[in-house]
């Protein structure tokens, strides 16, 4: 071989070996770097990723209104929306609790009082649900879950930079920062990862960044991103993101009231999205923003809508219903009653039938068919009594029998029936408050009866002697009669006599209050029923019983006229008042109310007449002012209106006091309360600011004995006020949980001195030389009589409440605390 050929042989094997050299080197170095993705996956990413996926799929499968801007406001229909669901009854149905949150009649008990409808507010609302919701993890399990995705993150962030993780674990950070309302912290991070060049995240990136815009106040950054990101996604025809991004506009224009720029972009939405599920929401909320500008016409167009794209089960429903809702309210009623009727007879939505029948026995109520409305609301009533419609029948029964039939006895049994069911709580304090008056009704016609049995007393001595005997033989009889019947039981005999039977009988009929036939009924039933009094010998004179028995009717027209609502009854009484007893006092009280009467009718010629009779005829009567007045003779009082325009003198501190709380300066905020109600106990800011104790309390300084002693002193100083009812029924239960901790603690350390005692020979002498140590005082504070029977709670799924059960055995005693005043 020549040394040409050796030479080019070695200079071949040189370039091999230099690229062999060069290949390994690259390819050590590209482990290197697959080997960090490989450790960065297994050792943070993968951990991080998981707990992420996990909570922020409870997010989405628990957010009830996709329409929400404010996520922590979920729990609470923006447009005020009937969704017409009662939570009880669908509770593993996805659907049911993600977009339509809102149930019939139902009034949210920790919702702040204080904001009901300011819309652009930055503030958090007080015990309002948060954005984590509560499910399978509590809130307190999400937060911290989210917690440790940020942990986790920040390593990568920190230590790997270099990863192809980096940008992952920068947007999970920042959505895990959203997800916990640190929006500032999030929005940064949003920040950071659109500086990255090429990130697969670049376009929902951009969407995350508008929204924190947009709960930062940051309006027209936030809607102008919102809409790039429109435009993007249009052009890159992703569905998906273009969905979120106008969803995300829609809602904010509702939560800022701007509807018509709401519904300018649900049109524009339907006018471009081929997604017709997504296309079915909108159109129904469309709806429902109509409804609320109380256009509906154009609700029901909208609603109409939705049934030409793909509506979800549920959408379908409530479209549906809506629908027929919306004719009956159009006075198209018999397209209503047949809607109704084709929903009812519909195997299709068997499981919201409870739902379509109290709707349709609204329908024959309202057009007087009461015989069918009763048997609808009976079929509810009695079919599904465990859940709240039960509870809406029955209330419904009674709005019937009082209105429609004017049976007060039935309606009463129903008022009370609705009480004691699943129904909301607000159609519960209706009913009590409904029952109360019905027994104010009852206890005037008692009380008018037994006036005009003393005044037939008065006219007739004979009549009193008559009825005395009759009382006696009839008191006699029954105690016989009950003699008996002891005697039989006592006994044991297995087969009684027919009259025994028919005494037993009577007997139980006395007791229920509910004969089978009123003519079979005896006296002695009526004793047993307190039906029938013995007669009392009248003490009084005849002119004495007449002024009292035409005060009691004044009293009976007046409860006809404003809490029965029937003024034709009342006008009956004032007349008769007038009539039969118009010299007594209160006649010029009657021929006033008998004044207003006609001014509701449109009838001002007699109510002027009365008015001016008062004002020539009673001269010293208090009533001549009130006429006067009326008549325009004279100036209203001014006094009373300088009173009501007058600023709360406690405003400008109670503003104060919210700021430092806004600002987490909790101490502060809660010393600066404290002084508001000692200063100006009368004032509403006295209210606001005992909640607001309560509530810091309560949600940042979970110290929940504080919390429910704040609470305690609104209920007992603020009895029936806004604020003391929406925290009654939590304090109520909490109350009722540390009791039964005490109890178990008291019956176990029972157990423990027993069983010590039986085991040392000693004895009580042990016991003595090693004392029980000291018991803890449970924390319980005096409740008003008129808030102790507040034991129904409507959100008792809600959030707070759960902590404050949850939380109850681990809190350390602090019933010596005291709230200062």
């Amino acid at each position: 071989m020549s040394y040409r050929k050796i030479t080019a042989l070695i200079e071949r094997k040189k370039k091999l070996l230099v690229g062999l050299s060069f290949s390994i080197i690259t390819l050590i170095l590209s482990s290197c770097g697959m080997w960090r993705d490989f450790n960065t996956y297994f050792n943070t990413y993968w951990n991080a990723k998981t707990i992420f996926d996990n909570a922020e799929e409870q997010i989405l499968k628990q957010k009830k209104n996709i329409f929400a801007f404010r996520e922590d406001q979920n729990s609470n229909n923006q447009l005020g929306m009937q969704s017409n669901f009662p939570q009880s009854q669908f509770p593993n149905q996805q659907f049911g609790q993600q977009q339509f949150p809102n149930q019939q009649f139902q009034n949210p008990q920790f919702q702040n009082p204080q904001f009901p409808n300011q819309a652009n507010s930055s503030q958090p609302l007080a015990g309002v649900q948060p954005l984590i919701p509560a499910g399978t993890l509590s809130y307190m399990q999400l937060f911290q879950e989210f917690t440790r995705v940020i942990e986790k993150c920040s390593k990568i962030l920190q230590y790997e930079s270099t990863s192809s993780y980096f940008d992952d674990a920068l947007f999970m950070t920042g959505k895990s920062f959203y997800y916990q309302h640190e929006y500032s912290r999030a929005q940064r991070k949003f920040i950071e990862l659109a500086a990255l060049t090429d990130s697969k995240y670049a376009p929902e990136n951009k969407l995350w960044l508008a929204k924190t815009h947009l709960q930062l106040h940051n309006f027209e950054e936030g809607l102008k991103l919102i809409e790039e990101v429109k435009q993007t996604a249009l052009k890159d025809d992703d569905e998906q993101l273009f969905n979120q991004a106008s969803i995300s506009k829609i809602s904010f224009f509702e939560f800022r009231e701007e509807y018509e720029n709401a519904i300018t972009e649900c049109k524009s939405y339907l006018g471009v999205s081929k997604d017709d599920e997504i296309n079915a929401l909108v159109a129904f909320e469309l709806g429902k923003i109509y409804l609320h500008l109380k256009n509906k016409a154009e609700a029901l167009n909208s609603f109409q809508l939705v049934l030409t794209y793909s509506p979800t089960f549920d959408v379908e429903f409530l479209c549906r219903l809506e629908y027929a809702k919306l004719l009956k309210d159009l006075d198209r009623m018999e397209e209503s009653e047949s809607a109704f009727s084709d929903l009812r007879y519909s195997g299709k939505f068997i499981n919201y039938l409870d739902q379509v029948l109290l709707e349709l026995g609204q329908i024959y109520y309202e057009k007087n068919e009461t015989k069918k409305a009763i048997d609808i609301f009976r079929e509810v009533d009695s079919t599904y009594k465990m859940i709240p419609s039960s509870g809406i029948a029955a209330f419904k029964l009674a709005e019937v029998y009082k209105n429609g039939v004017r049976d007060y006895d039935s309606a009463l049994v129903y008022y009370n029936k609705t009480a004691s069911t699943m129904a909301p709580y607000d159609l519960k304090m209706k009913a009590v408050k409904k029952s109360q008056d019905l027994n104010k009704y009852f206890t005037n016609k008692i009380e008018i009866k037994e006036i005009e049995t003393q005044i037939l007393y008065v006219q007739n001595p004979a009549r009193f002697i008559q009825d005395s005997v009759d009382y006696d033989i009839a008191y006699r009889q029954y105690t016989e009669e009950n003699k008996r019947l002891m005697e039989a039981q006592n006994m044991g005999q297995q087969n009684m006599m027919p009259n025994q039977e028919a005494l037993l009988q009577q007997q139980r009929m006395a007791q229920q209050q509910i004969p089978k036939n009123k003519k079979d009924i005896t006296p002695s039933m009526l004793i047993a029923q307190g039906k029938y009094k013995k007669p009392i010998r009248p003490i009084i004179k005849e002119d004495s019983l007449n002024t009292n028995i035409a005060k009691s009717y004044f009293s009976l027209g007046s409860i006809f006229f404003s809490e029965l609502e029937v003024p034709d009854s009342a006008k009956y009484y004032f007349q008769k008042i007038l009539r039969e007893y118009g010299s007594k006092s209160v006649a010029a009280q009657t021929m006033y109310s008998l004044g207003i009467y006609y001014e509701t009718e449109q009838d001002t010629i007699r109510a002027d007449s009365l008015f001016k009779f008062i004002y020539d005829n009673f001269e010293k009567d208090p009533m001549k002012k009130a006429a006067g007045e009326k008549l325009g003779l004279i100036k209203k009082d001014e006094k009373k209106s300088s009173i009501e325009k007058e600023e709360d003198p406690a405003e400008k501190f109670y503003i104060d006091a919210e700021k430092k709380y806004f600002d987490k300066k909790y101490s502060e905020a809660i010393d600066s309360f404290k002084v508001i109600v000692k200063n100006f106990p009368k004032s509403l800011s006295a209210q606001k600011s005992l909640y607001y104790i309560g509530f810091i309390y309560e949600r940042e300084l979970k110290n929940y004995d504080s919390a429910a002693a704040s609470y305690a002193l609104l209920i007992k100083d603020y009895v029936g006020t806004n604020y003391s009812n929406a925290v009654s029924a939590k304090y109520n239960e909490y109350k009722i949980e540390k009791e039964r901790i005490k109890r178990e603690e008291d019956e176990k350390l029972k157990a423990k001195e027993e069983k010590l005692k039986t085991q040392d020979p000693r004895g009580d002498k042990a016991i003595k030389e090693n004392p029980k140590p000291a018991e803890n005082v449970n924390t319980v504070v005096p409740v008003s009589k008129d808030t102790t029977k507040l034991k129904d709670d409507p959100s008792s799924e809600g959030l707070i409440r759960q902590q404050l059960l949850e939380k109850a055995k681990s809190v350390p005693d602090t019933s010596k605390k005291k709230i200062e005043k």
